[in-house]
């Protein structure tokens, strides 16, 4: 008697097992592609908390005859050729993009100095504002200021430098800009790419 309902058990079991793993299956299958570049049409560094960088490039190469067919491919041949042993992790392709010769791309940078070395960059992220002349600068309120009249004896002052024309989103409040950026918001500027843009940041 005992056998028999043992053996009905079971029978009930195997539809929920069949069930359950029906479920899992479609769980488990192919991953949602993430959208990293979404309406993003400029070029654009974020610069992080953990001072990471996630950068969208953008061009457009219409008109300019340039030939984008394996562009793709080229990229993904210049991360691999810089990400070998330690640095094998510090450039990562995280999505790239056509459109009628639009090219976005999105890339992760492990650090600002991974940045500047694959891309032949010379940015800076620090406190040193002696490395600076004395800059006129401007406040959140649009007065000017200049760089060595700004108290960095807090220490809580840094300052962000670059060349680059794009668009600067700091993990961070700005308090001080020269002429070559323009605020977007308190934590965000455009860089002009006529010169260097320095950003003194909290």
């Amino acid at each position: 008697m005992l056998k028999n309902r043992k053996k009905i058990n079971y029978i009930f079991l195997i539809p929920l097992i069949i069930l359950s793993l029906c479920i899992l299956m479609s769980g488990c299958g192919k991953k949602e592609k993430v959208n990293y570049i979404g309406d993003v049409k400029e070029n654009t560094f974020n610069l992080n908390e953990d001072k990471t960088i996630r950068e969208i490039a953008c061009q457009d190469f219409s008109g300019t005859g340039y030939d984008i067919s394996g562009l793709s491919d080229r990229i993904k041949s210049d991360i691999d050729k810089y990400a070998q042993g330690d640095k094998k992790d510090a450039v990562k392709l995280l999505e790239y993009k056509e459109e009628n010769e639009f090219v976005s791309v999105a890339i992760d940078y492990s650090s600002l100095d991974d940045y500047n070395a694959f891309n032949g960059t010379s940015y800076a992220d620090n406190r040193d504002y002696m490395a600076y002349g004395n800059e006129l600068m401007k406040d959140m309120s649009g007065n000017d200021i200049n760089l060595f009249d700004i108290n960095f004896a807090t220490g809580e002052y840094k300052i962000f430098s670059a060349d680059g024309e794009f668009n600067l989103n700091l993990n961070g409040q700005i308090v001080y800009y020269n002429s070559h950026a323009k605020l977007n918001s308190n934590s965000s500027a455009k860089l002009d790419g006529l010169g260097n843009a320095i950003i003194i940041y909290k």
